[in-house]
């Protein structure tokens, strides 16, 4: 005996609902991620990881949550939660390398956000960028190794693919490396890191130097790695090479892209700027971008279009397909309905990514006195504007004569014995 339309109807209404609450469900965590990644750019870090734990994440984005409480756990400096945070990420990552044919089928009748999130391959790079940062900052130079074997594993062009490699990715590698003695495997990454850059050179310990502009024109010349203006921060005298010790800093600036400023084509900031290093009055040096997170992104963003593009024209074929065939069978209600809910509700884009990133990753590796337990790191526009000043005394790290630190140009959070910074300029713009 055929079905009778009111059964088709109570069907399709079932599933429909269904579809619909699974779409809405795999969003859900959202608003409070959101909430967490304000609270973040405050400097608000407590607050931060109390509102992302209270995100009902599920595994569909627990890699994202991940990413984003790391981030959160590293600028209040507990590297070793960060570490765990992006570890975890990284396996659960792996896990899902193997294809998922029910997700992947789901995401052909709904929408690209019932699929777990696995970020793009320089997010994935980051995971193992930054843990290393981690493991700098409390001075585990052989876990910050192996984390450098999982970049250069990452970045290699049969995993990578046609995606964009990254200087700065290659630049911690290449420390990490220097640390542990593997000084062949060091200089090998940091040549690639120079090869991937414009106007700048790397030799083999890392030090970071603008080449001589010759017969360029003045637009060609990159603005963030241009030479600065000279410091207008007081001091007594410039350092010289003659310091026995060799100072590595890495600077994480700005605020990345959303994923809705991403599907939207927004622009970045156009405030590019670089950091100046103090110790004591005297100037040390300075940073140079060694990767754009925007230029990044929006270049991924490009390579994926095409793929997304197709996908999306195929689905949204599909559910056609299936309108039509309900109009077909004097069905026009039923039919409404799927292009209602199908097309209409569901046809969402995935603009899930990881937003608590910087927008630009920097690093210096400058002489410095031996004794050097603190710093200034003045923060200014390529115009030699000062738009913060930051006072570090934590992490610095070292082997040696060689030492490390790092820091983020985000607001300090409220003395309570767990700052790391001392802002005492701007707040941090975009």
């Amino acid at each position: 005996m055929p079905e009778r339309p009111s059964s088709k109807w109570a069907l399709f209404t079932r599933t429909g609902a269904l579809l619909l609450s699974g779409a809405l469900l795999s969003a859900c965590s959202t608003p409070a991620i959101n909430l967490a990644r304000t609270e973040f750019y405050k400097g608000n870090y407590a607050q931060a990881e109390t509102e992302i734990d209270r995100a009902e994440t599920d595994e569909l984005n627990e890699v994202l949550w991940r990413m984003e409480r790391g981030t959160i756990r590293q600028a209040a400096g507990n590297y070793q939660g960060s570490s765990e945070d992006y570890i975890r990420s990284s396996d659960l990552l792996k896990d899902l390398e193997t294809y998922s044919v029910s997700k992947g089928a789901a995401s052909m009748v709904v929408n690209d956000n019932v699929q777990s999130f696995i970020g793009v391959p320089f997010e994935r790079a980051m995971l193992h960028d930054l843990t290393a940062l981690n493991h700098f900052a409390v001075g585990n130079w052989e876990h910050a190794a192996v984390e450098a074997r999982r970049i250069i594993q990452v970045q290699h062009a049969d995993v990578r693919g046609e995606y964009p490699d990254d200087a700065f990715s290659r630049y911690v590698a290449g420390t990490a490396l220097l640390m542990v003695d593997d000084y062949s495997n060091a200089e090998l990454q940091y040549r690639t890191a120079s090869d991937l850059l414009d106007g700048l050179t790397i030799n083999a310990i890392g030090v970071i130097a603008p080449v001589p502009i010759t017969n360029q024109a003045p637009d060609e010349a990159s603005t963030t790695n241009a030479p600065p203006p000279k410091p207008a921060f007081p001091r007594t005298r410039t350092a010289t090479n003659q310091y026995p010790a060799m100072l590595t800093c890495f600077a994480l600036l700005g605020k990345s892209p959303s994923g809705q400023e991403l599907l939207n084509g927004m622009g970045h900031s156009p405030l590019d700027r670089y950091v100046e290093i103090y110790h004591r009055n005297e100037y040390l040096g300075r940073t140079y971008t060694l990767t754009d997170v925007y230029a990044l992104a929006y270049r991924t963003a490009e390579l994926e279009a095409l793929r997304k593009a197709a996908k999306t024209a195929a689905r949204v074929a599909m559910k056609e397909g299936v309108a039509q065939s309900l109009e077909h069978n004097d069905q026009a209600l039923l039919g409404a309905l799927v292009r209602l809910v199908l097309i209409g509700l569901l046809e969402e884009p995935d603009t899930r990514r990881w937003e608590t990133l910087p927008h630009w990753l920097q690093a210096a590796t400058i002489a410095c006195p031996p004794d050097l337990d603190e710093y200034d790191a003045v923060i200014k526009t390529a115009s030699g504007i000062t738009l913060q000043t930051i006072h570090v005394t934590f992490p610095i790290t070292r082997k040696g004569n060689r030492l490390i630190s790092l820091f983020r140009d985000l607001p300090s959070p409220p003395a309570d014995g767990t700052a790391v910074a001392e802002v005492t300029d701007n707040a941090v713009a975009p």
